[in-house]
């Protein structure tokens, strides 16, 4: 089974024999879906997935398990989960009744708005390494909720109108800025408008390296994309992060390969050329230097 990789265009496309559920919205680079236990078999949140845009899931009964970019997650009633873009997701449900709501925006969507793309990209993927799934307060749920609720309605209104496409950007817009605001009020982290050069310099790099990480490039390449020296990024990121850049290129790359070997019917051949190595012996004396199995063994007993 390969990754189902889903993007906005594709979900409206298919929304007549996927998404028929009468509590699903579309809207361009808008996407918004209740999910529950009942049915479970239905959701896209249930099968090994590759998000190609911003994705929220706000857990409202119960409690589910998600596994983003193989971080595991419990999501409790209360809870919100942030997912950037081209995260490897599969959910799964850990109580016997469970419900929520699940959020796609696409960034190309969202460019359109009046809103700081740029800014939150780099917020979102600091809030993925540190803190990226919050419990709101029943005021925060009931606010989020709000906002949402609003905004389906408006869209499942199909009337005419010359502001109607300017009211959905807006509320789009107040969306996620409310969920900024959320998650930089229980952030662990002093999040200020004015964070530091450096990490700065290492949202940027996390940000190209989840776009770049499967073609293997090395560090000189990032250091070229954000305009600074090898040797300056080396240090920057392990100061930051307490990594090496080496570190989170092999984090990146176990991750993808984890998920090629458990969901996909690619062989591991086919793996490794899909991840630029040159052979599949070269992958897998990579693969078990990091793993500690063989890419066959992963594969069989996982």
């Amino acid at each position: 089974m390969e990754i189902q990789s889903v993007t906005l265009t594709e979900l409206i496309k298919h929304r007549n024999t996927h998404l028929h559920d009468h509590e699903t919205y579309l809207h361009r680079g808008f996407f918004s879906t209740r999910f529950c236990s009942e049915t479970a078999s239905q959701s896209m949140l249930f099968e090994p997935i590759r998000i190609d845009a911003i994705a929220l899931i706000l857990c409202t009964e119960g409690c589910i398990e998600c596994s983003c970019n193989l971080k595991e997650f419990r999501v409790e009633a209360g809870s919100l989960l942030l997912i950037p873009p081209k995260s490897l997701i599969l959910g799964r449900g850990s109580s016997s009744h469970y419900a929520g709501q699940i959020i796609i925006m696409d960034t190309g969507y969202l460019s359109e708005c009046n809103f700081n793309v740029s800014r939150f990209t780099s917020f979102m993927v600091q809030q993925h390494v540190d803190n990226s799934c919050i419990k709101l307060t029943q005021e925060e749920q009931s606010r989020l909720m709000q906002s949402i609720d609003l905004m389906n309605q408006v869209i499942s209104d199909e009337a005419t109108s010359p502001f109607r496409e300017d009211i959905i950007r807006s509320m789009v817009e107040m969306l996620i800025y409310t969920v900024c605001e959320d998650f930089s009020r229980h952030s662990t982290n002093e999040e200020s408008g004015n964070i530091s050069r450096q990490e700065s310099y290492f949202r940027q790099f996390i940000h190209e390296l989840s776009a770049h990480y499967a073609e293997r490039q090395g560090v000189g390449f990032y250091a070229e994309k954000l305009c600074i020296s090898a040797r300056y990024l080396t240090t920057i990121v392990r100061r930051v992060s307490g990594l090496t850049v080496t570190d989170w290129m092999n984090r990146y790359l176990i991750m993808e390969a984890k998920y090629l070997l458990k969901y996909s019917e690619l062989s591991i051949q086919e793996v490794a050329y899909r991840l630029s190595f040159p052979d599949q012996s070269f992958f897998g004396k990579y693969f078990k230097q990091h793993v500690g199995v063989s890419p066959s063994h992963y594969r069989n007993n996982q």
